[in-house]
C-alpha cells in the first residue's frame, strides 16, 4: 500500500498532467476526458499511477488507418513512430500497439489501433534540491506572487515546495512527451504520403 508521501506525489503528478492536457485541449480540438484531436488523429494522456519506486503515465495516439492500405502498414507505421522517438533523451519503458474493438450499436463494430507509450519516473528525479530551495525563497520574499498549496498534514514550506516541483515536473514531461509524439506522427504520415504519391 502506498505511503502518504507517495500518494501526494501521485496526486500532484496527476494535477500537472491535467494542466498539460488542458493546454493541448485549448490549442487543438478537444475531445472527451483526457483526449484531443489533431488532423484526424486522437491523442490521449493517462493520469499518473504509482509504480515500483516512482510514478508512471501513458500517452497514446490513434494510428491513421484510413490513410494506410492494410494491417502490414499499421505495423510499419508503429515501427516508424518508435524509430522517430528512438533518439529522445527519455525513452518509454513500454511501447505497444493496442487494438481496440468497440461496439457502436447493432452489429456494427469499430476497430482502432493505437500507439501507446508508458513512461516511468523515479521519486528522486522529480524535484531537485536547488529548485525546492528557490521556491521556498521566492515564497518567503513574496508569498502572494509565489504561493504554495495548502495541503493537509504538510506543514513545512519545503514539503509544499516539493509538491509544487512534482506538479511542474509532470506538467513539463507530459507536454514534452506528447509534443514529440505529435511530431513523430507528422513525420511518419508525411513519409507514408510521399511514398504513396511516388507509387502512383
Amino acid at each position: 500500500m502506498a505511503n502518504f508521501r507517495e500518494q501526494l506525489f501521485q496526486q500532484f503528478a496527476s494535477q500537472g498532467i491535467l494542466v498539460s492536457i488542458g493546454e493541448f485541449k485549448s490549442k487543438y480540438e478537444p475531445k472527451k476526458e483526457n483526449r484531443f484531436h489533431i488532423d484526424g488523429i486522437t491523442y490521449e494522456t493517462s493520469p499518473a499511477i504509482l509504480s515500483e519506486g516512482g510514478v508512471e503515465f501513458e500517452i497514446s495516439s490513434k494510428i491513421p488507418q484510413d490513410e494506410l492500405d492494410d494491417r502490414n502498414d499499421f505495423d510499419t507505421y508503429f515501427e516508424a513512430i518508435k524509430g522517430v522517438l528512438a533518439n529522445d533523451d527519455r525513452h518509454p519503458i513500454a511501447t505497444d500497439m493496442e487494438n481496440i474493438i468497440q461496439d457502436v450499436g447493432g452489429e456494427d463494430l469499430k476497430e482502432r489501433d493505437y500507439v501507446r507509450l508508458r513512461y516511468h519516473y523515479s521519486f528522486d528525479e522529480m524535484c531537485a534540491n536547488d529548485a525546492i530551495s528557490a521556491k521556498v525563497a521566492n515564497y518567503q520574499n513574496n508569498p502572494e506572487a509565489h504561493p504554495l498549496p495548502e495541503v493537509p498534514n504538510v506543514n513545512t514550506l519545503a514539503g509544499k515546495a516539493v509538491l509544487v516541483c512534482v506538479e511542474n515536473f509532470f506538467r513539463q514531461e507530459a507536454t514534452t512527451r506528447m509534443e514529440r509524439l505529435i511530431e513523430a506522427n507528422q513525420r511518419v504520415r508525411e513519409n507514408f504520403n510521399h511514398h504513396k504519391a511516388v507509387a502512383k
